[in-house]
This record gives structure tokens, sequence and C-alpha cells, in this order.
């Protein structure tokens, strides 16, 4: 045991002076996660937009339509940025993006109104670009609503219904619909906790894989082999040492500092997100080692991680729903870390997920863990060996 330890202790010496002459790992690993971690959440510190530009053909030139613009202008979602009467000048600016959507008050619709007839407004969108489509379409739907709740009152009045009687019957089905987790429901909230996890994630994937498709280059892995006392396990585990304490200490920083910064809840448990991010910490560096131990120089390792790394992230399942994939992609998905670490993560701290909510995923991620461990570790003992030869 004290050999071990001691051939341990060597290894990572050894790690800390390779990493310190080493200008490429030190920008991935040192540099690179803080600076990305605050430039691509800082697009989203506002979490959501507002004042979306939006173009009106107002064909009625009435009284409603007039208050019609004026209350979609007045909605923090949406800018009312021209009113035209010519439908096609409407579409010129939305064909040059100078506007996201085109609102279309109808020929005649006040006094359809007023004659208790139904009315249409048209909302065109631009739904290139779903979030703008969304919102312009929640701001139309919410003033014309609005207007269709009035005009309902006002009928039931007429008619000898008072006040009270007459807002029960405009709308005598209600609907409570609250949010319960992302309560200002904005993308900032959604996206930046992902955010943090795909920095942490490539950054340990890209570093580590430099460092062990640089000893391959340099033909040094005998001579790791040897410093850890021909020990596969001290060796690996001398060499990713280093990169465990960096980037625990860079999960801290994202998920205290950061959140704290961008004003993102953190709402479960502490101790289930610490073991979660410790298990993945591990099986994503042994994953970064076995992948990089194909590969014979540096900038091949890097370039095939910078490539995969961010399609990683995409079939985890956080931006589109795993179950929808083909089932390859899914299967796929099921052998990344970072698909069960996502999902509790995201239950954890967004959603205030206990232990008890996130055991599939523990176990799934500790099953991955202890895979990637053994065949890398095998693979990484073929190598010294080859070497040693």
């Amino acid at each position: 045991m004290k050999i071990f330890f001691q051939s341990y202790l060597e290894v990572l010496k050894r790690e800390l002076s390779l990493v310190t002459h080493d200008k490429d790992i030190i920008i991935i690993i040192l540099i690179a996660p803080v600076f990305y971690a605050l430039f691509y959440n800082s697009i989203y510190i506002n979490k959501s937009e507002k004042d979306v530009p939006v173009a009106v053909v107002d064909m009625d030139n009435s009284e409603f339509s007039k208050e019609f613009i004026k209350r979609l202008d007045a909605h923090q979602l949406t800018s009312v940025n021209i009113v035209v009467a010519d439908p096609e000048e409407a579409k010129g600016l939305l064909n040059k993006m100078n506007v996201q959507g085109v609102i279309v008050i109808s020929y005649e619709a006040e006094k359809n109104l007023k004659l208790k007839k139904g009315t249409t407004i048209t909302a065109n969108l631009n739904t290139t670009r779903f979030l703008v489509s969304n919102d312009i379409n929640k701001a139309v739907n919410e003033v014309a609503f609005s207007f269709g709740n009035e005009y309902r009152q006002i009928y039931f009045q007429n008619i000898g219904y008072n006040s009270s009687e007459a807002e029960g019957m405009t709308e005598p089905l209600k609907s409570d619909i609250r949010p319960m987790f992302n309560t200002s429901e904005t993308y900032g909230e959604f996206l930046i906790p992902g955010l943090l996890v795909l920095i942490l994630h490539q950054t340990l994937l890209i570093g580590l894989s430099e460092s062990i498709a640089n000893e391959r280059e340099m033909k040094t892995l005998s001579l790791l082999y040897e410093l850890s006392g021909r020990n596969t396990f001290a060796a690996i585990s001398g060499k990713l040492t280093f990169y465990f304490i960096v980037f625990g200490a860079y999960a801290y920083f994202f998920y205290v500092v950061t959140f704290s910064l961008f004003k993102i809840n953190f709402m479960g448990s502490v101790s289930a997100v610490i073991i979660m991010t410790i298990l993945f910490i591990i099986s994503t560096s042994f994953f970064s080692v076995l992948i990089s131990s194909f590969f014979k120089k540096k900038i091949l390792s890097l370039q095939f991680l910078a490539f995969t790394s961010y399609p990683i992230f995409l079939v985890s399942g956080y931006v589109f729903p795993t179950h929808s994939m083909p089932k390859v992609i899914q299967v796929i998905a099921d052998c990344l870390p970072v698909t069960p670490y996502l999902n509790a993560f995201i239950r954890i701290t967004q959603m205030g997920a206990g232990w008890s909510n996130i055991i599939p995923q523990f176990y799934h991620l500790s099953i991955i863990t202890v895979v990637l461990v053994i065949i890398s570790l095998a693979r990484m003992k073929v190598l010294f060996m080859k070497n040693i030869e």
C-alpha cells in the first residue's frame, strides 16, 4: 500500500509538471471553463426577451383596431414597430426580418364585434425562430383574450345581468395555470444550467484527452508506467487526480457562484448534487482516457473530441427528449455519462428533487462509471505493455 501511494504521488507530481509546461492544456482546463461560463451565460443574463418587433396591418382603421394596437405595443413581449394598410408591405418587412411577425386586423372588425359577430385577428409568425414566435403568439392571445372578455361582459350586462353575474358568465370555466419550477418561464432559466454542465463536460473531455494523447505522441507511456511501479491503476489515477481537483473546483464555482451571479434557483439536495457530480467527473475522466488512448497525436484527439463533445450533449436529452430520438441514438445516449447526470442535475437543482427521486439515474451513472473504469484500465494496460516491449 505504501509503495502504491508513493508511486501515485510521483505520477501526480509528474502530471502537475507536464500541465504547467503545456500551453494547450493550460488554456483548455484553466482559462476556457471560466471564460465560457461567464461569456456564454452573459448572453442569457436577462433570461427572457422583450419588445419583439412586429408589424400590424390595420385594415379596419377603427377605434377597436387602434386600441388593440396600443395594448399590443404596451405588452412586455412585443413592440409594434410599424402600422401599415398594405399586407404586401408588411410581408416584405417580415421577409427582410425587420419584424418577427405580422398581425392582421381584418376589415370591419369593430363593426362585426358591435353586431355580436366573431372577428379574426391573424398572426403571421416567423417560426424559424421558435422563441420569438412563441412570445408574439402569447402576446397576441393575451391581448385578444382581454378584448373577448370585455365584449362578452358588456353583452351579458346589456341583456339584464348585473356586473358580477356577467363576469361569471364571461368566463364560466377558468383555467389556473401555474408554472411550478421555471416560474418566470424564461429561456435563460432553462438554458444556463445545461450550458454549465456542457462547459464542464467539454473542457474536461478535451483537456484530459490532450494529456493522454500527448503521452503517446511523445512516446513517454513507458516512463509513466515505470514511475507508477508498473501499476496501471496508480498511473491513471495519479494523472486523473489533478483534473478531478480542478474540475471539482469548477463544479463548485459553477453551481454556487455562477448560479448566484445569474440568479438561477438551486432548489434540491446539495448532497445529491455533490455525489452525482463526483461520479460524473470520474466517469467523464475515464471516458476521455478511453477515447484519447486510440490517438497517437494530440491534435487528432483534440479535433475528434472538439467535434463530438457537443453532439454528445445534444443526444443527452436536454434539448430534445431522448424517447423521440431514433432507437440507435437512444442506445448511444444511454451509454454516455452526461445523460443520467443531466437528467438528475436538472431535477435536483430546478425541481427540488432529493435522493429518492434520482435513484435510477444514480444507479445508471454508477454502472457507466464502473464499466468505463474497467475498460479504460484494460486498454491502458495493453498500451503500457506494448510500450514496455
